[in-house]
Parts: structure tokens; sequence; C-alpha cells
């Protein structure tokens, strides 16, 4: 039996037809085949191709001739030949027309599925192809910013994945030091971190690409006495004892530096806690010994444990960055970076 999507010659009745296998199946210990068939060998090479398939199937999506020719580039008048010729080739019709508009006929259908698990098996070879060409196979190493919110990674990865089947991501949480030193001595293909991180020119290879701005939060414990509140000013949380992280980057500025300042000279906030990594500093939060502020697109690794509170008038803001190197111009990285942008603006939307 040939795999599905292969096309291959047969004779029929002394003629030979271009045949094209769409779907397998079997049914009483009998298997079949939906297939294609062009017009004989003998009157050349059959129009029927992806183009015209696609066409197709976008006639059916968006139940428009008008919205498929759009979305193809071509004239509705081009779109209705190409039809036309399915038709005239498949020797049944696809669909039926009236003065009203027009219906999938039955075998329109029938012919749909089928199109639909062939242009996907069309376009997963064809990305495989690409890579295979490219040397895009093996697997792309992401460090992400402590506390970050990995929900947003896990579609984009999905997505990338589509684009390019045999590259392999694997990305792992890191403090701002151990994303730098890791980056510049390229251990990691991509680090989405805070834009603060990178663009000191410490790093004069790096790409930086922004992704979004956000806000902050505060985040304190079930048992505090804010935690039923859904927003707070400044001036509520005065007193509060802060936790904030302690980052010595090679003695460079980094977040942790200028968070500390915005609380400082701009609210009058001051840590009663600096400690040097997120699992202790949500420990003395999630224990009711401290409260911690962190950008919108973070969240404690076990949320369940903490109340999320928004602050009023805290005006500051925030940017992440994916970082990679220019020595590394990799259509991956590209990719995902650009995939990387829609669920990061999204979130931080109002």
């Amino acid at each position: 039996m040939f795999p599905v999507g292969q096309i291959r010659i047969f004779n029929f009745y002394n003629k030979k037809f271009y045949c094209a296998i769409l779907r397998i199946f079997r049914l009483k210990a009998k298997t079949y085949a939906i297939i294609v068939l062009s017009n004989p060998m003998t009157q050349g090479v059959p129009s029927m191709n992806i183009e015209k398939i696609k066409c197709f199937v976008d006639i059916v999506k968006f139940n428009s001739f008008t919205k498929a020719a759009q979305e193809n580039y071509v004239t509705q008048a081009a779109i209705s030949q190409q039809i036309s010729s399915m038709e005239a080739e498949l020797g049944f019709q696809l669909f039926e027309r009236s003065k009203r508009g027009f219906t999938v006929t039955p075998a329109g259908k029938s012919f749909y599925d089928s199109s639909l698990h062939l242009l996907s098996l069309y376009n997963r070879s064809l990305s495989k192809a690409k890579c295979i060409s490219e040397n895009l196979s093996g697997y792309i190493s992401l460090g992400l910013w402590p506390g970050f919110n990995r929900s947003h990674i896990y579609s984009v990865i999905d997505r990338l994945m589509l684009e390019y089947p045999s590259t392999r991501i694997e990305f792992r949480t890191s403090t701002p030091t151990e994303l730098k030193l890791k980056h510049a001595t390229g251990k990691l293909a991509m680090a989405v971190t805070m834009y603060y991180d990178f663009c000191d020119g410490t790093v004069p290879d790096a790409i930086i690409e922004p992704l979004a701005t956000c806000g902050y939060r505060l985040y304190v414990s079930e048992k505090h006495r804010l935690s039923g509140r859904d927003a707070v000013s400044v001036e509520e949380i005065r007193n509060e004892p802060f936790v904030v992280l302690r980052e010595n980057c090679m003695g460079l500025q980094t977040y942790s530096h200028i968070v500390v300042e915005q609380m400082q000279n701009h609210h009058g906030l001051e840590p009663a806690f600096v400690v040097p990594n997120f699992e202790t500093q949500q420990m003395l939060v999630a224990t009711n010994q401290a409260v911690m502020i962190l950008p919108k697109l973070c969240r404690p690794n076990d949320p369940s444990c903490f109340r999320a509170i928004e602050l009023e008038d805290y005006n500051e803001t925030c940017t992440f960055s994916a970082v990679w190197r220019s020595a590394n111009p990799s259509p991956v990285l590209v990719s995902l970076s650009g995939l990387l942008q829609d669920p990061f603006r999204s979130s931080c939307s109002p």
C-alpha cells in the first residue's frame, strides 16, 4: 500500500492516470483508499495542485469565494475557474450553485475532510525538509527569568513545532546573573529576561528584541491582612516588610537594583529582607513574614499559596525582551521571538 499523499501512476483500461492517495482506512477487514485521479497522462500533467486544493479548502472554511480569493491573492474569477477545473478533473461537483449563493455537496464535504489531511501532510513534510536543508534540527536552550509565567511559553512552543518539527526546545529558569553568563558563554540560544539585564552593552553581540512592557502586582500570603483586597494604594503598604532579590551581576546595574531604587526613591518603600534567590523570596511571603512586588508577567511557583493584589498608584513598568547572539542568526530564533510577542502583549493589556 502506498503512503498517504504520494502521487503514483496507474493503468486503467490501457490508459495511464495520475493518482493522489488522500486517505487510507480499513472496514470489515478490507483496506480502502480515497484517491484523486487526474485526466489520462496523454493529456499532459494534471492541473490539480496544492494551490487549487488550498483554494477549495478556503472557500469552504470562509463560506465565501471572495474571501478565499483575497486569502490566496487571486481574483474571484480566477478562483471560480480553478474550482470549475477541479470539478471537471474530479468528475463530480464540489458546490451546488444558486442565485442566492452556493452550498457544499456531500461529495464536496468528503473531499474537504480529505483535503485538510493532505494539506496538513504537505505542510509538515515541507517544514521537515526545510529543517533538514537548513540544518535546523537539534534543540534550542531557552533561559527564563525567575518567576516567569511558563504558561506563556507552552502555546508558543506548540506553534513553533508546527513550523520546525525537527527542533526541540529545552527551557529552564535562572537568575539574571546566570542568564547573562550562560548567554555570554554560548550555553543559551535565547534568554527571555528583563531589558535592563542586557542593555548595558557588556554583551556587544546581543540582539535584544523587546516583547512587552508590563506593570507590577503585590503578592501577599493568604493569611495576610490584605489578602481579601483586589487593589491597594502605596500608602497602605508603606510599612509592610518587603523582600527583594539580591543580584550581583559583575558589579552591573540589573533589574533588582532598579526595582529597589524605584521603591525607595519614587515611593518611599524600604526593603526589610534582601535574599539571594526567588525560592527564599517566595518562602518568606508564603509564611506571612514579608510581601513582594513582581512584574505582571511573573508569578510564584505555587500561586495557591499567595494572593495577587493590584497596585493602584505604583506606576513603574518593566520590559521583557528576547535576547540572542548575532553570531547565531537562526531563523528558528527569529520565529520564536516573533511568536513570543503575541501572548506577552495580550497578558500585559489592561
